[in-house]
């Protein structure tokens, strides 16, 4: 068994294969539900939570100071792959282990942040993605994929749009 530790080390890589260099953080998307009020005569005021519907999936890129490298869009989508090294301990040696966590995920650029000027200050310039689709592994293993386009919503390794699909074919 896998206990998780520190994040050891991550690469960013735009379309797969050119590496971002300067990034200082990656902030990941919140996955959350899309939810209505419903109130009605005969019944009590509840939250209904939609397991298939997403509120906007937004990730950030915080990079390490000013750079006239920070342009990777040009109005196209970006495709971005992300891998980290988590190190932990294996419960059964208490060895060093490493595993492997994928993010992947296409997106537009909705926000460019320009960070802060001042003398002698950290400037960290911050981009913001609006993701149209977002997968995360942990060792091959699919924890959460949602594309939006294809009506595609896994979690935990499980299909939660396969009942809407199968009642709707």
């Amino acid at each position: 068994m896998f206990r998780p530790g520190v994040i050891k080390d991550v690469i960013v890589r735009l379309g797969g294969s050119e590496e971002l260099v300067g990034i200082g953080t990656v902030t990941l998307p919140d996955l959350e539900n899309k939810a209505e009020t419903i109130t009605g005569l005969g019944t009590d005021e509840f939250e209904y939570v939609l397991d298939t519907c997403f509120n906007n999936l937004a990730l950030s890129l915080k990079f390490q100071g000013l750079s006239k490298h920070i342009k990777f869009s040009q109005a196209k989508v970006v495709d971005l792959v992300i891998k980290a090294a988590l190190g932990g301990l294996d419960d059964e040696t208490h060895d060093d282990k490493i595993e492997v966590l994928t993010v992947s995920c296409k997106g537009r650029i909705k926000k460019r942040s320009g960070g802060e000027l001042g003398r002698a200050t950290k400037n960290e310039p911050e981009i913001e993605l609006a993701l149209t689709y977002y997968k995360y592994e942990i060792e091959g293993e699919v924890i959460a994929e949602i594309d939006k386009l294809n009506k595609i919503v896994i979690l935990d390794g499980e299909d939660i749009a396969a009942k809407i699909k199968q009642a709707l074919s």
